[in-house]
């Protein structure tokens, strides 16, 4: 197998086309071979069947008239026949009559005879041959004439022959490879600068290359003009492409500038109205203070009371409203928070606010991050501060501060068994000014959590809640530290 695990396909095609065209030629040489010996040896047969009757025919009046040496004499001009080696001439009852051998140190031996009614027969005696053939006169057999030959002769022309072939064999092989050689690039050339195009392409991303086009107009040319004017349709898209992205960029940058611009500008005008609004709403309280310390009718005191709240309700809305734009414009400074500490203060002041509240308070011990100290204040306040408030109509309320170690770093959370809410609409829960409960159930402003997303948002971390209706929510939130400030 690992004559074609080879990577070059030009190596692969040259070894299967040796290896077909040696196998063909191997083939070739060993059928003409087989054959050439065949044909010798079936020659070599019909030249025994041809003198083994000119002896018979010879030897009739021989053995008619039992004359040996006549018989004898026939036998000898077989000398002329350099490949027999004996013969021997018998009678009809089977003994012998004449013999010839070619040399003094040459045994005759007749191991095989011809079965009664048979003409001629032919044995294989080692590198020998046999031939027997019957000595008829007016249909009856007289007798019998073997001949012994050696194929020693025959070997040598086949050996002859064999070496013939083996040095065309070789010369056709050289022919073949010649050949392979030029097929070969004819073939591989254009694959091999279609895969060296293609690697270019791939490496470099450079669509301008082009592979080149072979000069025949077969199915690789084809294949490879198929191929150029595919990069060519790539590099007129990423060209596209590119021109498209340029001006999407331009846009977006622009964009991006104007939302820029308008939320600075946004936020700088919610601060300012913010701000701004406290004199009046402060001038309004008084008012209200003082209508209500002088003795008001009993007719009014409820236009006073509704004074009051309109007020405080607007307080606590310009004051988240001056949050919200503080969580994006206030420089951050981070720094090691005790969040446990910060916990206990915030609940510490809602207890003390809400004296007649029973409410069961958890605080985890060293809870602790490196991040603004008054940002994160504003987070904890808003948190706490809607555990507490949502747990108002809890028998007994349970407002629990923790965290826990994760994969990803630490993450902090704030639980509660208060009214919670549909998960369905947990996604508007950090919208400003989005609220699940009516204001009636609960007052707020709907812009605390909001505050909080974008506070830790700044930090880079996340926030999010779990909760059903009627059984509490948890409220997690991470502030993750990369040593930047």
């Amino acid at each position: 197998m690992r004559l074609w695990n080879q990577r070059s396909i030009a190596g692969k095609l040259t070894r299967m086309n040796l290896m077909v065209s040696g196998a063909a030629l191997v083939l070739a040489y060993i059928a003409f071979l087989g054959y050439d010996l065949y044909t010798l040896r079936q020659g070599l047969i019909r030249s025994l069947s041809t003198e083994a009757g000119i002896v018979g025919a010879n030897s009739v009046t021989a053995l008619l008239f039992d004359d040996q040496q006549a018989a004898q004499n026939t036998l000898s001009a077989l000398h002329q026949s350099p490949q027999i080696k004996w013969a021997i001439v018998v009678r009809g009852s089977g003994q012998q009559f004449a013999e010839y051998v070619r040399e003094p140190s040459i045994q005759s031996n007749l191991t095989s005879r011809l079965a009664p009614g048979q003409s001629s027969r032919y044995w294989s005696s080692g590198r020998n041959i046999l031939f027997g053939s019957r000595i008829l006169f007016q249909g009856n057999a007289l007798g019998a004439v073997y001949l012994l030959a050696e194929t020693t002769q025959l070997e040598r022309s086949a050996l002859q022959f064999g070496l013939l072939s083996a040095a065309i064999l070789v010369l056709c092989f050289a022919i073949a490879l010649l050949a392979t050689s030029t097929i070969r690039h004819l073939v591989t050339d254009p694959l091999t600068g279609l895969a060296e195009t293609a690697q270019i392409v791939t490496r470099e991303k450079d669509y301008s290359v082009r592979a080149v086009t072979p000069r025949t107009e077969d199915e690789l040319a084809f294949l490879v003009q198929s191929f150029n004017e595919m990069l060519e349709q790539i590099q007129e898209r990423d060209r596209a492409l590119e021109e498209s992205r340029s001006i999407l960029e331009e846009r977006v940058r622009e964009r991006t500038a104007e939302l820029t611009s308008a939320n600075k500008e946004l936020e700088a005008f919610s601060y300012s109205v913010a701000h701004d609004l406290r004199g009046p709403l402060q001038q309004i309280s008084n008012i209200a203070f003082l209508l209500q310390s002088s003795s008001p009718r009993p007719e009014n005191e409820g236009l006073v009371e509704k004074l009051f709240e309109g007020s405080k309700r607007m307080s606590a809305l310009i004051e988240d409203l001056l949050n919200l734009s503080r969580a994006t414009s206030t420089p951050m400074r981070r720094t090691a928070v005790d969040l446990s500490h910060m916990a206990e203060e915030i609940l510490a002041t809602l207890k003390a606010e809400n004296g007649g509240r029973q409410a069961r308070v958890t605080v985890a011990k060293g809870a602790r991050a490196i991040a603004d100290e008054g940002l994160t204040h504003v987070v904890l306040e808003n948190l706490l501060n809607n555990a507490w408030k949502y747990t108002g109509r809890a028998e007994t309320a349970e407002i629990e501060f923790g965290y826990r170690e994760e994969a990803t770093g630490t993450v902090y959370f704030v639980r509660d068994n208060g009214a919670g809410f549909d998960p369905r609409y947990a996604d508007r829960l950090f919208r400003p000014f989005q609220r699940l409960h009516s204001q009636g159930e609960f007052p707020g402003t709907g812009i605390g959590l909001a505050t909080a997303y974008r506070i830790i948002a700044r930090h880079g971390g996340k926030i999010w809640a779990q909760s059903k209706a009627d059984q509490g929510a948890v409220f997690y939130f991470t502030l993750p530290y990369n040593g930047e400030k």
